[in-house]
């Protein structure tokens, strides 16, 4: 019998028009046709559904009814509610879209993996939260069904199962649509935002970048050979208001749209639909880096630039990069790049130039994981777990660190940046004079080697900005490290804090 596992679908935040239920019910109606839901499969129960998607549970009934009503469902007493084997004729599976789910082993047993960090690195996917028996199953059956050529190297896109379920699963999850063939699997995200500024934008070019943002952008776009613009962005994301009136000539712009990093911050549907028309008025592109894929607790996960960029005139604008460092395990070296199609071809002579290649076997494990619902439930759990670790942090924030360090409001991603009070001064401690911070060292950088002392890992906020007068503080990471974990580190730092700093903490 087969059933699913895991989360069905997602509605994004999209801003599509109707009623809650009636866009379950054609997301729902849409899955069933492309084939992400394939007939005979049994659906979660209505209780399931309606928390996975954020929605009552009265409206989740009401689309199961009706889609069971135009017999696309039926109700099997004791069983539950199953795709019927024979679609109506106008809504035929699209074989193409996704590959049937594979047949399911018995249930895992979760096991923990050691946390490679100390707290608090950002950053850094939780591994204690992988499935790792469904994982070494999945492993070991790529290992004996390879062919010793598939050991050598990868197709010139990456494993076509993996791009396969990659894009039924961003279709179902993210409301992202593209051809298969518009995947090419990576090894590691740098690889894949590097593939993709090379292919948005020539030597010479300005390009739009976050203020604060990834610094591992800007240097590739330095490498490259061309100019980073650092472009404010505040709560709603990057304004491109003043990206134009800090380089109108620029065509392309790098930005962390879901989950801004450092922030935390998710770019608001009025900042995304004034990104794209601007690309579309220049010409432009836009990188939209989601690598820390999709984590968000206080709103549904938003629509992707890529799923928006479906207006007349306006297409093709987006390339989209995602990978699974920061969702599995961070040794898993595999990311993806999802290219508009009329960059396909330069993005495969790119990708075989410089040979890009991800290793065949983990390709073929993760195909596998996908396909069987593993990494749909492997999601699920782990929103749950970073919601509680960051409610911990949250909570220690203010007990611990009053007067010193206050945390930001983020909504997404796996750490929070907190900002460092202002006229906070730095202080040697006795006998200490070894360790003594250098003069022109930033405030926040002097608290995060103090902080090393006490074996505390945290990242100066200063080190995102592109600017010298920015504000200090620091990147805090939570995802990998458990509430007791958290809970000493937390104190660590504020006794950190009140044997260096002015201001004394609360705790």
């Amino acid at each position: 019998m087969k059933s699913r596992r895991g989360p069905l679908l997602t509605l994004t935040d999209g801003g599509e028009g109707g009623s809650l239920q009636q866009r379950l019910f054609e997301r729902l109606r849409h899955a069933i046709a492309t084939g992400i839901v394939a007939p005979g499969e049994r659906l979660p129960s209505t209780r399931t559904l309606a928390r996975d998607m954020g929605l009552s549970r009265n409206t989740a009934v009401a689309a199961i009814e009706r889609l069971t009503a135009e017999g696309y469902l039926e109700s099997r007493v004791g069983s539950g509610t199953f795709v019927v084997e024979n679609l109506p004729p106008d809504y035929a599976p699209a074989e193409s879209r996704a590959p049937a789910p594979r047949p399911q082993g018995p249930t895992a047993t979760e096991a923990a993996l050691p946390s490679p960090t100390l707290p608090f690195r950002p950053g850094i996917a939780a591994g204690d939260q992988l499935d790792i028996e469904a994982w070494r199953r999945v492993l070991g059956r790529s290992w004996r069904s390879l062919s010793a050529r598939a050991l050598e190297r990868d197709s010139a896109p990456g494993w076509r199962p993996l791009r396969v379920a990659l894009a039924g699963f961003l279709e179902a999850s993210r409301g992202l649509r593209c051809h298969p063939d518009q995947i090419l699997i990576l090894p590691g995200r740098a690889a894949a935002l590097d593939l993709a500024v090379g292919l948005a934008a020539t030597p010479g070019d300005r390009v739009w970048t976050e203020d604060p943002g990834c610094p591992l952008t800007r240097a590739l776009v330095r490498r490259l050979g061309m100019t980073p613009v650092p472009v404010p962005a505040d709560a709603d994301g990057l304004d491109p208001a003043k990206g134009a009136a800090l380089a109108p000539d620029a065509r392309l712009a790098v930005v962390t749209a879901n989950c801004q990093m450092p922030l935390g911050t998710v770019m608001s549907l009025d900042r995304r639909h004034a990104l794209l028309d601007w690309a579309a008025r220049v010409d432009g592109r836009i990188i939209e880096d989601d690598g820390d894929g999709g984590f968000t607790f206080d709103t549904r996960p938003p629509a992707t630039l890529m799923s928006l960029d479906r207006a007349p005139g306006r297409g093709g604008r987006v390339l989209h990069v995602g990978g699974f460092e920061r969702i599995l395990y961070p040794g898993l070296r595999i990311a993806y790049l999802v290219v508009p199609e009329d960059l396909l071809d330069r993005a495969l002579e790119m990708r075989a130039l410089f040979e890009l290649h991800a290793p065949v076997v983990e390709q073929s494990a993760l195909a596998e994981f996908i396909d069987e619902g593993h990494l749909a439930s492997h999601l699920r759990r782990a929103r749950l777990t970073y919601q509680e670790r960051r409610e911990t942090l949250i909570d220690a924030a203010r007990r611990l660190w009053a007067g010193a360090l206050t945390l930001t409001p983020a909504a997404a991603g796996l750490q929070m940046a907190a900002r460092l009070a202002d006229g906070l001064a730095l202080k040697g401690v006795p006998g200490t004079a070894r360790l003594s911070v250098p003069p022109l060292l930033a405030p926040d950088m002097a608290l995060r080697d103090a902080a090393r002392a006490r074996s505390i890992d945290v990242t100066p906020l200063s080190g995102f900005h592109a600017g010298r007068d920015c504000p200090q503080g620091l990147v805090l990471g939570y995802a990998a490290f458990s509430p007791p974990l958290i809970l000493k580190a937390a104190q660590r730092l504020a006794e950190t804090l009140d044997a260096h700093a002015g201001a004394a903490c609360a705790y």
